[in-house]
């Protein structure tokens, strides 16, 4: 189930057993540029993909996406807009994970990564994305945001 109220939007899985997770990544933009993040862990480490993770439970998307932002490269951000919704029916935690792809915007650029998660962020050329090793579920949301 889906509810928007107040601006806030929140999805409730009613499926038993913790069978699917949802997923937000940021999308964050810079003329013509983008941020990703080079993954360090299990089968997409060295990856490159949108700052992402996936939501607690009872936490709403806008709260989720910026949390994860924090928790990732260390700055503060303000929730935009949802730009893509996608899906993988086997993500690496071997559930279904529906995913957010969010338009965020950050409030620095003095990027403090998690090194537990994280090799490197970087800005990189909307032209150069395409060339790059990508997570599956960044390179599913790449056409929503080019």
């Amino acid at each position: 189930m889906l509810e928007t109220k107040n601006d806030t939007i929140t999805l409730a899985l009613t499926q038993p057993q913790n069978k699917c997770s949802i997923g937000v990544g940021a999308i964050i933009r810079k003329n013509n540029q983008i941020l990703l993040v080079q993954e360090a862990n299990g089968p997409v480490r060295y990856s490159w993909a949108f700052p992402a993770g996936l939501l607690q439970e009872n936490e709403t998307i806008q709260a989720g996406i910026k949390r994860e932002i924090q928790e990732e490269i260390g700055v503060n951000s303000l929730f935009k807009s949802i730009i893509f919704f996608g899906q993988q029916p086997q993500s690496r935690w071997g559930k279904q994970d529906f995913y957010f792809g969010c338009e965020v915007e950050i409030l620095k650029e003095e990027f403090n990564i998690c090194k537990n998660e994280l090799l490197d962020c970087k800005w990189w050329n909307i032209d150069q994305v395409h060339q790059l090793a990508l997570t599956p579920i960044t390179r599913i949301g790449l056409p929503f945001i080019l």
